[in-house]
């Protein structure tokens, strides 16, 4: 016979291995971690903030092969147009694979061009490009640096618009994603970037030759995905800018030096559409700090954010500064929403966004003092009245 004690001792073990398994069925879903990939060197970024959501090593700088004809792309759209007809010089001919076979004298436009850069990642189409917008290729990766640093890529330098291994040629994954959001505003480059399949005219075939996106896998492969670049040198390691928009969002993982970069940049974009929030910093409506205003009816004045500052909340976002700048020493008249400062969002120690200090109520300048006097007395001679009619 068993004991009285086992039983109740198996009872209790019974009841809490049932709860355990109901928690697990039935209770809330467990939060994931961030994704383990095969790069050391990659980020995740919101196109529409340009907020770095997750990431490590993101400002290493990494040899970063043809992701480069991002820039180059850039840079042709914005002083070029499609229809110009470039001539590939002996140069661009004897540009290193992978190229399209393009030979000295022939005759392109550049909307052609363009779209065998960044398709096929066709090298001697890039040197083309860069030859007919700057004259010389050196000074064209001068111009693509220059251009890195206004978008925000201050770690990046280029030494050729092809990617082609070369000293002082590297960028870093956050760069690159900062350089891909600016050409995705591009219609041009958006559109060929998403391409999965298309014809180029070939100027040494008499039929236009079908080539095939080197990012199709992801193109066909995953909900949304629209671009953005491959890349693949000995040095720099398999590369890739993925972009894709789900709903009304959109983002962008960047992997340098990578393993399976379709699986790691499928894995990065998983996580910021399934386990990151939108959630509000800064509420427009809800006053920031109050100022004394001198001389102002009011004399305090309620600031606000000139709009709302949204971030997506993930797993590594846990530091937000907020460093302030105020006019402490406001005189009326104030208008509603006459900016009084500004305000620099920091996450993670990493510069988000700027927005701009307001006052959310108007005031005005105290009436002169005569007046001022004359109100008081009717206000004290009304409560006077008031207390009579009161008793």
């Amino acid at each position: 016979m068993v004991p009285i004690m086992q039983i109740n001792q198996f009872f209790k073990i019974w009841v809490l291995v049932t709860l355990l398994i109901l928690v697990g069925w039935f209770g809330p879903g467990p939060v994931m971690a961030a994704p383990r990939l095969t790069s050391q060197y990659y980020c995740l970024v919101d196109v529409e903030s340009g907020q770095y959501i997750h990431g490590k090593n993101a400002n290493v700088e990494r040899p970063m092969a043809s992701t480069t004809k991002i820039m180059t792309a850039i840079l042709a759209v914005e002083f070029a147009s499609l229809d110009e007809v470039a001539t590939v010089s002996q140069n661009a001919g004897r540009t290193p694979e992978y190229t399209i076979g393009l030979g000295a004298g022939q005759e392109l436009s550049m909307g052609e061009l363009l779209k065998v850069a960044l398709i096929r990642s066709a090298n001697d189409a890039a040197v083309v490009l860069a030859e007919h917008v700057a004259g010389d290729e050196q000074f064209f990766a001068y111009l693509m640096s220059k251009k890195a640093f206004l978008l925000g890529a201050a770690n990046t330098r280029f030494q050729n618009a092809s990617g082609l291994p070369a000293k002082n040629h590297y960028s870093t994954a956050y760069d690159l994603a900062q350089v891909s959001r600016y050409a995705l505003a591009q219609p041009v480059i958006q559109e060929l970037v998403s391409t999965v399949q298309t014809t180029f005219k070939h100027p040494a075939y008499p039929q236009p030759l079908t080539i095939r996106n080197t990012n199709a896998a992801l193109l066909s492969g995953y909900m949304g995905a629209n671009g953005v670049k491959t890349g693949t040198t000995d040095d720099a390691g398999k590369c890739l800018v993925a972009s894709s928009t789900r709903g009304e969002r959109s983002l962008i993982a960047v992997v340098l030096r990578s393993a399976d970069r379709q699986g790691d940049c499928t894995r990065l974009m998983d996580y910021g559409y399934q386990y990151t929030t939108r959630q509000i910093l800064l509420d427009r409506q809800e006053p920031f700090k109050t100022l004394k205003v001198n001389n102002g009816e009011p004399n305090w004045a309620e600031v606000v954010p000139a709009s709302d500052i949204w971030l997506w909340q993930g797993e590594d976002i846990d530091d937000i500064e907020k460093k302030v700048r105020l006019q402490y020493n406001l005189d009326a008249p104030i208008m509603k929403d006459q900016v009084l400062g500004e305000v620099d969002v920091y996450i993670n120690n990493r510069y988000f966004q700027s927005m701009a200090l307001v006052s959310q109520n108007q005031i005005c300048n105290q009436p002169w003092l005569g007046k001022r006097l004359m109100q008081q007395w009717l206000d004290s001679h009304q409560a006077g009245r008031n207390d009579l009619n009161g008793s």
